[in-house]
């Protein structure tokens, strides 16, 4: 489960992970106004107003009283019918565009995290050089100096930037991409790429060629609902290149320019769903065959710049679109092309550069989702110091809240996933007892990850802070960061992948699975309510934390997952007929979702595939081990329904369903149990019911 703020992760090997391998799911501590967009009030008051988990036991009179507070029936509406207490409390701040449990829960942690910060940015003490203390409390003075931020300007940056303005040929453009992606890892056009595991032999790490930046997206730039967004990007792109000094009228231009690049390169760009597929990304090219994709540039030269040449082999993961890059880098794109990586240069920077960059990219993302008003100074700048330092708050997270109690209930909740998954492919009877076993060597094998690292990533040391004092800024501190992302990735080229790596911070509120690892993965900060709760039933901690698992259990078998053997390597390990059997399932749920719709805009489908059967095959997992229980069902269902409440500004649902892979929360409860077979065993759900699917139109691959 996954849900995303606009903030992004700049280490490239981070975000490809996160992109192309990892499937992700998204406290007794107060609701923040100023980032869940809540009124002040305890979890337990919000907890009291939820009928779903309740012990008492007496689920029917609980559906009976709630029904009469509302016209909402849990037969026509399940998730709204559970939720409409909790969502009748919340208000969207103007500061946000979106609430849910995930960003609740981060809201908590960071700001457990800002008082770190502010402790030591007002303790008057001098810390070792190297420890957290001394790289939170010099980051944040770099952070917040907005003086040295105005003085600094683009700083370690211009020479690259002059570079790219003054190159008067392909060559020499090609070269000054080569060298900021070199030094830095930026990428726009052409000479970007990341380092991680290889698809065909996981145990090796492989170098990726990367596609070109899409800038505000290839779904956006084509979409029929979306232009006017795209408009609005346009106009910021516009306003950057006047702030970087271009007049009216040559800005104007160049907007124009990228704008033709921009939708000319979206064309031949794969899809969102199709970059999950590595049937299509896996493309193996030599040295000698890159210069023949890339003709119009010294593919040989680019390699050495980058620091990646003489490798057997590198993977272009977008071919079509990489055709499209060699047949613009022709003379008389020039200027296009130099104002297209300017621009992108300018939008990677702005929120580390002054105070008028930084405002415009806040402006630009605030309006593509509907955010009124932006976060004061403060948050902001706190909210940075805690992503360029994530290893040295997660030491201090682990410290101060992690749970040896319970990691263990976890884990003894995931090994009866695990078995009862073993069930679920047993009972199957379109798949072989030879393919079967193969599933079952994926599920004995998958490496459970929980809390923490037992080592903490080279990284964290490797990430040192130059305070002002001895000439540092926010913006030299940030490349330093980029720097060790890149030396981390190149150190691991020719080394053996070391499985117990860990790329998720503990204090992230998510959950994993990562199919080259074939691993699940549950950070510490996941490990609490409304997820988990130790006070709770089995059978609410079943749909709270265990359907988490349970979904994350799941990918290993979605459409992309099941490509990927129990070693984690590519490798399609199923027969024709059962891949045939495979896809036409699959086209059923596609099918099935592309009549959800939200907003009058339908669910797309083919997007959210991999997500919707990793959902409906933990529910599948979870009411398999509850078995005909109602009351653990009932507890289940709702905890389950509670776990996804959220509540969206209508841009940022516009954004979601063109862009994220899991289908909008309230169509991932209902759409889930309308197609629950045990869902119907404990409720009235009658033909006439909103709620009711027809057993021969319930969906899913694991029944």
């Amino acid at each position: 489960m996954k849900k995303k703020s606009w903030i992004m992760y700049r280490m490239l090997t981070l975000l490809l992970t996160v992109l192309l391998v990892m499937q992700l799911v998204g406290c007794s501590r107060k609701v923040r106004e100023n980032t869940g967009g809540q009124r002040e009030e305890t979890n337990s008051s919000i907890k009291d107003s939820f009928n779903g988990s309740k012990q008492d036991g007496d689920q029917d009179k609980d559906l009976e009283d709630s029904d009469e507070e509302s016209q909402v029936r849990y037969q026509d509406d399940y998730y709204e019918f559970i939720n409409q207490r909790l969502l009748s409390r919340i208000e969207l701040a103007a500061t946000d565009a979106h609430w849910d449990w995930f960003g609740e829960l981060n809201a908590v942690v960071s700001s457990e995290m800002d008082d770190i910060i502010e402790e030591l940015a007002n303790d008057g003490q001098t810390y070792e050089k190297g420890s957290a203390e001394q790289k939170i409390k010099d980051l944040y003075e770099c952070v917040s100096n907005m003086e040295n931020r105005e003085a600094t300007g683009l700083g370690p940056l211009n020479p690259h930037m002059d570079s790219i303005r003054k190159a008067s040929t392909i060559a020499e453009y090609v070269d000054a991409m080569a060298h900021l992606s070199g030094e830095f890892g930026f990428s726009s056009i052409v000479g970007g790429y990341t380092v991680m595991q290889d698809k065909a032999d996981s145990s090796e790490y492989a170098v990726y060629m990367l596609y070109a930046d899409t800038l505000i997206g290839k779904e956006y730039v084509e979409g029929e609902n979306t232009q006017e967004y795209v408009d609005l990007y346009l106009d910021y792109i516009n306003n950057m290149l006047m702030e970087f000094g271009m007049s009216a009228s040559e800005a104007a231009v160049s907007t124009d320019s990228i704008e033709g690049l921009l939708r000319d390169i979206c064309a031949s760009t794969l899809t969102t769903e199709q970059m999950y597929d590595p049937s299509i990304t896996y493309n193996v090219y030599t040295a000698q065959e890159l210069q023949d994709l890339y003709t119009n540039i010294d593919v040989e030269k680019m390699l050495q710049t980058l620091r990646i040449d003489g490798q057997d082999k590198y993977i272009v993961m977008d071919v079509e679109q990489a055709k499209k890059i060699n047949s613009l880098l022709v003379e008389e794109n020039l200027q296009a092309l130099k104002d297209y990586s300017t621009f992108v240069l300018l939008n990677d920077t702005a929120e580390y550069a002054n105070e008028r960059y930084a405002k415009l990219s806040d402006d630009m993302k605030n309006a593509l989702y509907g955010i009124t008003e932006s976060w004061g100074d403060e948050t902001t700048w706190k909210r940075l110091t805690q992503d360029l330092l994530p290893w040295d708050f997660g030491m201090i997270y682990v410290e101060e809240h992690f749970s040896a109690k319970d990691k263990e209930e976890v884990e003894q909740m995931i090994q009866r996933i695990l078995q009862e998954y073993e069930v679920i492919i047993s009972r199957q009877e379109w798949m072989s007892s030879e393919t079967k076993k193969k599933a079952i060597k994926k599920l004995e094998t998958m490496q459970i990850k929980i809390g923490y690292p037992d080592k903490w990533p080279a990284a964290k040391d490797m990430m040192q802070v130059t305070p002002i004092s001895e000439g540092g800024s926010l913006l030299s501190n940030w490349l330093v960061s980029m720097q060790v992302a890149i030396e981390d990735s190149l150190d691991k080229i020719g080394t053996k992948v070391d499985r117990s790596e860990w790329d998720v911070t503990p204090q992230t509120i998510n959950a994993m699975y990562d199919p080259l690892n074939n691993e699940i993965i549950f950070p510490a900060a996941i490990l609490q309510a409304p997820f988990y709760d130790s006070d709770n039933s089995d059978g609410a901690n079943l749909g709270g934390i265990g359907f988490v698992i349970a979904h994350e259990v799941s990918h290993a078998f979605d459409s992309s997952g099941a490509l990927y053997d129990e070693n984690g390597n590519y490798n399609v390990w199923w027969t024709e007929e059962e891949l045939e059997e495979y896809n036409r399932l699959s086209q059923s749920i596609v099918d099935y979702y592309n009549e959800y719709e939200m907003m009058g805009v339908k669910v797309n489908g083919e997007l959210t595939l991999m997500e919707n059967i990793a959902d409906l095959g933990a529910m599948t997992c979870i009411t398999s081990i509850i078995g005909d229980d109602a009351q653990a069902l009932d507890e289940a269902f709702g905890q389950m329904t509670y776990n996804w409440a959220s509540e969206d500004t209508t841009s940022y649902m516009l954004y979601l369903l063109n862009t994220d892979t899991h289908s909008p929360n309230k169509i991932r409860v209902n759409a889930v149990l309308s197609s629950c077979d045990a869902f119907y065993k404990i409720y009235d759900i009658k033909e006439t019911d909103g709620m009711y699917v027809a057993p021969k139109d319930r969906v899913g691959i694991w029944r």
